[in-house]
């Protein structure tokens, strides 16, 4: 048994967020149905890099799902969405807001149908506001919300997508399934990728509000940072609290810095400098031998080829191997009702008629809708 077993789930969004959100969701046993554009279907299909003729992203993102061709231009494809929706728990959306209104799918309509829907759309901005109907991508909700500010440059990672999308989509999605258990109702989740953003600026507000200046983690202090080593690569130091600043110190031959751990400016008190050239007089391999014996939070940065060949990982199944690719195994790690990666990625339409046709959409219509 998995947690979501029972549950079905209407996918219209398309690329990143909506579909790592759906795959977390099919991971704990919801049933999966993507509903996509006839003879094209999501861009993440045929994005670079392509293996085997296919977006290599798809692949990781839409194991287990469903695949449903349906033409929503077409008053016929309409009607079969809202048939689908009737025996749905969740619908997530990825347009702009006001598209499925225009189309007359959308919620309103869809809750005519089926009071106990569970309706997301899954924009950038929100449903209101000035800028909901703007156009962005990742840095842009990064840029707005005050998160690229506090990095060097851009992430490879797409923190705004799915911390801010993706993660806040099922969060709403598994809130308002538990509201339904009290309400009998569904309800519209409204997730912005900008909020999701905001919701992670914790500790840099904690610092604003304080009128404190830069907060401490941003590398600025020596405890607290990425170095460099004698062979090149690079080790990151985690040692906020003094226990692990002492055996840092002591590591590195300077326990006269232990009690200036936050003291002053640290540009002005020479501290980082001077474990930055420590760092250099040895390779990586030397000090991660030598913090081995101490307490200190030191880590090797690592790349991403190093992280998915971790035997760890892959003992606990964070990383695991299918079909000749690596992929992100399932989490979290439930014990009792634990989730699993499912089939392979369906082709574009390939349950356009198992699913038509167990919602009772006769023959005729069927040729007509998709």
């Amino acid at each position: 048994m998995r947690p979501l077993d029972g549950i079905r789930v209407l996918d219209l969004t398309r690329l990143l967020p909506g579909a790592s959100a759906t795959q977390t969701l099919a991971n704990f046993g919801a049933e999966v149905v993507k509903v996509e554009q006839p003879g094209r279907g999501d861009y993440a299909r045929f994005m670079p890099p392509l293996i085997e003729g296919q977006g290599a992203m798809f692949t990781l993102l839409n194991r287990g799902k469903k695949s449903v061709a349906l033409d929503l231009k077409n008053p016929r494809g309409r009607n079969a969405l809202l048939t689908l929706a009737e025996s749905a728990d969740v619908l997530i959306e990825s347009f702009r807001p006001g598209v499925l209104d225009r189309l007359g799918v959308g919620w309103d309509a869809l809750r005519a149908r089926n009071p106990r829907l569970i309706y997301v759309p899954l924009t950038g901005y929100g449903q209101t506001g000035a800028r909901a109907l703007d156009a962005g991508h990742d840095v842009n909700y990064m840029a707005l919300g005050g998160a690229l500010g506090e990095m060097e440059g851009i992430p490879g990672v797409q923190f705004a997508d799915l911390a801010g999308g993706a993660m806040q989509t099922v969060i709403g999605v598994l809130l308002a399934l538990a509201a339904r258990e009290k309400t009998g109702r569904g309800q519209l989740v409204d997730v912005a990728m900008l909020d999701g953003v905001v919701s992670l600026l914790t500790i840099p507000l904690t610092w604003l509000n304080a009128g404190a200046g830069e907060n401490i983690l941003t590398g600025r202090y020596a405890c607290y940072s990425v170095y460099g080593t004698a062979d090149g690569r690079s080790l990151a130091v985690g040692a906020l609290e003094p226990k692990f600043w002492n055996s840092v110190c002591e590591a590195l031959g300077f326990p006269e810095f232990a009690p200036d751990q936050f003291a002053g400016d640290p540009r002005r008190t020479g501290i980082k400098d001077a474990v930055s050239a420590a760092f250099l007089t040895r390779t990586a391999e030397e000090w991660l031998a030598a913090f081995a014996r101490a307490d200190a939070c030191v880590t090797l940065v690592r790349s991403i080829a190093e992280t998915f060949a971790d035997e760890e990982l892959r003992a606990r199944g964070t990383v695991v191997r299918l079909d000749g690719m690596d992929h992100i195994g399932v989490t979290p790690k439930l014990e009792e009702t634990p989730g699993e990666l499912g089939g392979t990625p369906p082709a574009l339409g390939e349950h356009t008629r198992e699913v038509l046709r167990a919602a009772g959409i006769t023959e005729n219509e069927l040729e007509e809708s998709c």
